[in-house]
């Protein structure tokens, strides 16, 4: 697949998916290949017009959102256009490798299937978390040090066209699916109903202009949230003046947040090592020794 022309298209709560994309773009140019990089929500609200018959592989990433990847990313698998065998890779980002999160993607594999793609890589990349548990500087930028070192070698693959699968039992991928839906259609409801802008809040507009569903509105009154919500978190952790605060589920925004373009930050910080998880770790990180030495 060398000198293909590739369009990947990306959804980003918090950067951490977009960050990946880049390094995919930028990986799969160093092949040869051209490269054009494309936000779900600028396709779908037509700011972008895309010529899908001209590219001969497609990428689409997104995080993992409750064990799934959003209605958002499946409702723009959905719209697009049939076709006739076109080679597809899917990579996702999560807080972590865990195996629970290896079906995250199968809603959008089985719709790509069904449009006529042929997808053949599908990847997981652990980045920091940006929901309830703060990790610490060390492991944010372990995690990104590896993933860039991954995205390199998936890039190879793909190049070579080297399938990569990742298997989950069938029986916990209904399970899991059924707790992503439940999440997504009442968890971002009810985390929606207790956003509330504070008194810093100098009316600049970016919630209003990045929220990928156009759930936040400006009025009279001010900034208002509807329950359009894909816990994604973007407002929350993209507002220059920290002004938005929930008020519901108060505990799952991480403060502070240092992953997304603050990981920049990190990477250039010599006094942070990166070497949090070694082959020593315990408990909760145990389950990353394989991914990050694999």
């Amino acid at each position: 697949m060398h000198n293909a022309k590739t369009a990947i298209f990306y959804f980003s709560g918090t950067g951490n998916t977009e960050l990946i994309a880049k390094q995919f773009a930028d990986a799969l140019r160093s092949s040869g290949q051209e490269v054009h990089l494309f936000r779900m929500e600028d396709v779908l609200k037509d700011t972008h017009s895309v010529k899908y018959e001209s590219y001969n592989l497609i990428g689409i990433g997104h995080p993992v959102l409750g064990f799934g990847a959003s209605g958002f990313v499946e409702r723009f698998v959905e719209q697009l256009p049939d076709c006739n065998g076109t080679p597809a890779f899917v990579f996702k980002t999560a807080s972590s490798p865990h195996y629970m999160n290896n079906g995250a993607s199968n809603t959008v594999l089985r719709s790509l299937r069904e449009k006529g793609f042929t997808p053949f890589h599908n990847s997981i990349l652990a980045m920091p978390c940006n929901f309830y548990i703060k990790y610490d500087d060390r492991l944010n930028k372990q995690l990104y040090l590896v993933a860039q070192r991954k995205v390199k070698l998936f890039a190879e693959e793909i190049v070579n066209e080297i399938p990569r699968n990742l298997r989950i039992h069938p029986v916990l991928e209904r399970v899991l699916r059924t707790v992503y839906y439940c999440e997504e259609s009442q968890g971002g409801k009810y985390f929606a109903k207790g956003l509330r802008t504070t008194a810093s809040c100098t009316r600049c507009m970016k919630c209003v202009r990045s929220c990928p569903t156009s759930n936040i509105t400006n009025s009279p009154d001010g900034i208002i949230f509807s329950q359009n919500c894909l816990l994604c978190m973007r407002c929350v952790y993209s507002c220059p003046q920290k002004a938005i605060q929930a008020t519901r589920l108060k505990a799952s925004v991480v403060d502070p947040y240092t992953g997304g373009p603050k990981l920049h930050s990190l990477m250039k910080d010599s006094e942070n090592d990166g070497r949090f998880i070694t082959p020593k770790s315990k408990g909760y990180y145990k389950h990353f020794i394989k991914y990050l030495e694999d």
